[in-house]
């Protein structure tokens, strides 16, 4: 019987596990962004004889780790929480937050409530990572980052006043195709159209603006009904259509855009239960291989490999190994004395933090029943410009809304509007007036608030490292490259910052060098 391309990678995959599927499609040519990912195929005997000491229990320590074993090379890692994940983080009840300054929240939200403090979001393109999940038998639900019934708020606008989306969105669609289909009935493109295309495109704006036969936008069932279809006799009636200088004065763009961001396009997905699923089903199969709190105090090198000081409870300790992944940010590794050169050290200050924040709250889901909201983000010209609703549990009594997720301040230190109001609980205050603003009256039902800042968190201080800037480009490539038997891997050495898929990545790029070397 022939065997099928199909079926042959299904018993790669069997056999292999994600890596040796992983590396049979890219050899075959079937990956469209076949480089992405640096894995080698691995053989289980490859690693024999030889010991890797992990830093950090993060996605990409994990997948480093996940990823050697499999190889044959003895691994360990030192993580400094009580748990893996790093800034995959889900809070819930029995979670106590606890900052660098002391402050503590305890969180006693109803079972199998949570917020992803971290990263809540798995973009379909992300293969990757969602390769792992399929490995690892993390069952995922979809993600509904985007709603049309979700709603727009700007005090520019209809007296401050909320707007669904889909008003906004198609208002806006009608507009632009109706003052283009002007500039080409005067035949203001000649120039650029042929007649042919002009006709062309004339007919795509009609149907893209729902403009009527005179070229003219009047509304669009798109944009909803004051008065709902129903049976019988009544009519149902549109919205009013939204004045063109009113959206623009509203400057709705982040919203209206915010799905045609590559990483923010449907489909996305989450893993059942929360994110941290995903840390935890790594850990899992890495049983025996995890330290925790366990912080690193010193990375050195030695004439055989490296030598990793760190403190367990209250005892100093060391482990040596012929190779160190090291996955800390950098803003952590600023404070630990190490033998990386000293252009790796300069590095190490050479990209800015990003300081983001996450605020969400405990009520009945008023969103759901009241407003036909299941899923995607609101928007509002406020301190705290978000409300995002969740995409688990719809249809049950209660639910994690997160009102407010942002940065306290740009890369150059300027704080943000929420950033200039000093205590937690003025910014609490300010996510329940948002909740307020688009939902009048449900801010009274949201309770047992939960705050993140990240730059307070202890082993992060910062969200992720902001290396996509002019002015960090000369620190990444210093990033990048190994130093012998010291290497970094993270989301911040990749560039799909912010992403697991970027961590796991560099973990592939990291696994890839500690091959070369154990092979030369």
């Amino acid at each position: 019987m022939s065997l099928t391309r199909r079926s042959f990678l299904n018993r790669v995959a069997h056999l292999g596990g994600y890596s040796a599927a992983f590396s049979t499609m890219n050899a075959l040519g079937l990956l469209g962004n076949a480089e992405a990912s640096a894995l080698p195929p691995l053989s289980s005997t490859l690693g024999q004889g030889k010991s890797v000491v992990v830093l950090g229990a993060g996605i990409a320590g994990l997948v480093s780790a996940y990823e050697l074993r499999k190889a044959g090379y003895t691994v360990s890692i030192l993580e400094a929480r009580n748990r893996p994940g790093g800034r995959n983080w889900s809070v819930g009840k029995g979670t106590d937050v606890v900052f660098t300054d002391g402050t503590k929240q305890s969180c006693t939200w109803e079972d199998g409530h949570y917020l992803n403090a971290g990263p809540a979001r798995l973009p379909s393109i992300h293969k990757t990572i969602l390769g792992y999940c399929s490995e690892l038998g993390v069952p995922l639900e979809v993600e509904v980052n985007v709603s049309r019934s979700a709603l727009l708020q700007s005090d520019k606008l209809n007296s401050g006043k909320p707007v669904e989306q889909r008003q906004a969105v198609y208002d806006t669609r009608g507009y632009i195709a109706e003052l283009l289909t002007k500039s080409i009935n005067k035949r203001a493109l000649d120039e650029e159209l042929s007649g042919e295309d002009s006709k062309l495109l004339l007919d795509f704006l009609a149907g893209y603006g729902d403009l009527d036969k005179k070229a003219k936008y009047h509304g669009t069932t798109r944009a909803g009904f004051v008065t709902p279809r129903g049976a019988g006799a009544d009519q149902s009636k549109l919205h009013d259509t939204i004045p063109l200088h009113d959206l623009l004065v509203a400057n709705f763009s982040k919203a209206e855009f915010y799905e045609d961001q590559i990483d923010w396009q449907a489909t996305m997905f989450q893993p059942v239960g929360g994110m941290d699923r995903i840390p935890y089903a790594f850990a899992e199969s890495l049983k025996g291989l995890i330290q925790y709190d366990c912080p690193v105090s010193e990375i050195r090198k030695t004439a055989s490999g490296v030598r990793i000081a760190y403190k367990s409870g209250n005892e100093s300790r060391e482990v040596k190994a012929d190779f160190c992944i090291c996955t800390l940010p950098i803003s952590v590794l600023q404070g630990i004395p190490n033998d990386f050169s000293p252009a790796m050290q300069k590095a190490f200050h050479g990209m800015p933090m990003a300081a983001l924040y996450k605020m969400a709250w405990e009520a009945p889901r008023f969103w759901e029943k009241e407003h036909n909201i299941y899923g995607g983000i609101s928007f509002l010209d406020q301190p705290v410009d978000l409300v995002w609703y969740p995409s688990d549990k719809m249809f049950s009594k209660t639910g994690v809304i997160l009102s407010g997720f942002n940065a306290i301040g740009d890369e150059k230190g300027h704080l943000t509007a929420l950033g200039k109001i000093p205590t937690m609980q003025g910014r609490l205050e300010s996510s329940r007036n948002s909740v307020n603003l688009l939902h009048p009256g449900c801010g009274q039902h949201l309770t047992k608030p939960i705050y993140i800042e990240w730059t307070k968190v202890p082993y992060s201080i910062g969200c992720y490292a902001n290396n996509h800037l002019d002015e960090s480009q000369a620190a990444y490539s210093q990033l990048i490259q190994p130093e012998g038997a010291l290497m970094l891997a993270g989301d911040y050495v990749s560039r799909i910052v912010g992403w697991q898929e970027g961590a796991a990545l560099s973990a592939h790029k990291a696994v890839a060098h500690i091959v070369s070397m154990t092979k030369s």
